[in-house]
């Protein structure tokens, strides 16, 4: 057996400690340190299993290996991003749309993970927006001091959210690849694999902590929903028909009288034509219209049924 820990060690004094808080019973069991351990372990369990702080931020994008070396951005190309981040050394692959949001997203996300050194930049560019020329000129030029990408033609193409501090570290920290316009996954596969075959290492250079934005406050969810009888508008009831896969909608006045009927094949211009008329005269009625029309749009693609106020179910 190993020989028993000195009487003066702080092993010995810890358990001296923890016999006086929590003292045995006169039998010589302790359900109160018993439990008080199994709190530890409880807690030790959660803090193993919480979820990686990284990406830090939102958006359409899928996670590979956090330590790879390598982003793709496949601009407007959704299809493709899922499979390129399966690739080894690829840490995140997603996509991007506009050269603002979208852009601030990704300078986010690449800036908290230094193991990313190499953004690789393939898929279709958007006519409209350039997302892609976008984060050309931002690695080349950079921003004026309006944070304005400098050569950016796409609508709006400034970082407004970012600080100069995290704009300049994720132009020192990656090094792009421009494989624009190509969308072959085997051809943006291999180059994706050269990249992260180089050794270059973590990123070394510092980040000055984003400021906080005081313009945006938290607020909570749930509120209190005024009854819909008291809209001076009236009512709505909504059905579906599978036979002709429509979205059917009947008004009723306050009175219970019936007043306007609309169909449609979607939930969006169904409710387009509801609001055209003014039928709706409360933000919680409209929010109520919201929320039950997209679910009977998808009752009838998915085959489910739909009853009004109640959650979807496959039919039986």
């Amino acid at each position: 057996m190993p020989d028993a820990p000195p009487a003066d060690s702080p092993l010995r004094r810890c358990m001296r400690g923890l016999a006086h808080l929590m003292p045995a019973r006169a039998d010589g069991t302790n359900p109160t340190a018993v439990r008080a351990f199994h709190r530890m372990d409880a807690v030790r369990d959660r803090l193993r299993r919480r979820p990686t702080t990284w990406p830090v931020t939102g958006g359409a994008y899928a996670v590979g290996d956090p330590t790879g070396s390598v982003a793709i951005c496949v601009l407007t190309s959704d299809e493709l991003y899922p499979d390129l981040a399966r690739l080894p050394g690829v840490a995140i692959a997603g996509r991007v749309v506009v050269p603002n949001l979208g852009i601030e997203k990704i300078v986010r996300n690449v800036t908290a993970n230094p193991h990313i050194r190499h953004l690789l930049v393939c898929g279709k560019d958007s006519p409209v927006f350039h997302p892609g020329e976008a984060l050309r000129q931002l690695l080349a030029d950079g921003v004026d001091e309006q944070r304005r990408i400098i050569g950016a033609r796409g609508h709006l193409p400034v970082l407004s959210n970012l600080s100069p501090e995290q704009i300049e570290a994720f132009r020192a920290q990656v090094e792009l690849s421009d494989l624009t316009g190509q969308t072959d996954p085997e051809h943006i596969g291999e180059r994706a694999r050269q990249l992260a075959a180089r050794q270059v290492g973590a990123f070394l250079g510092t980040l000055a902590p984003a400021p906080s934005d005081d313009r945006v406050a938290t607020i909570l969810p749930g509120g209190r929903r005024e009854p819909l009888a008291y809209d001076p508008n009236g009512f709505f009831v909504i059905t579906i028909d599978s036979g002709t896969r429509l979205i059917e909608v009947m008004h009723y006045l306050p009175d219970n009288t019936p007043a306007h009927r609309i169909s449609g094949h979607s939930a969006e211009a169904v409710l387009y034509g509801l609001l055209r008329e003014e039928l709706v005269s409360q933000l919680s009625h409209a929010g109520d219209l919201g929320g039950e029309l997209p679910k009977a749009e998808t009752a009838l693609r998915l085959g489910l049924d739909y009853h009004q106020d109640r959650p979807l179910r496959a039919e039986r």
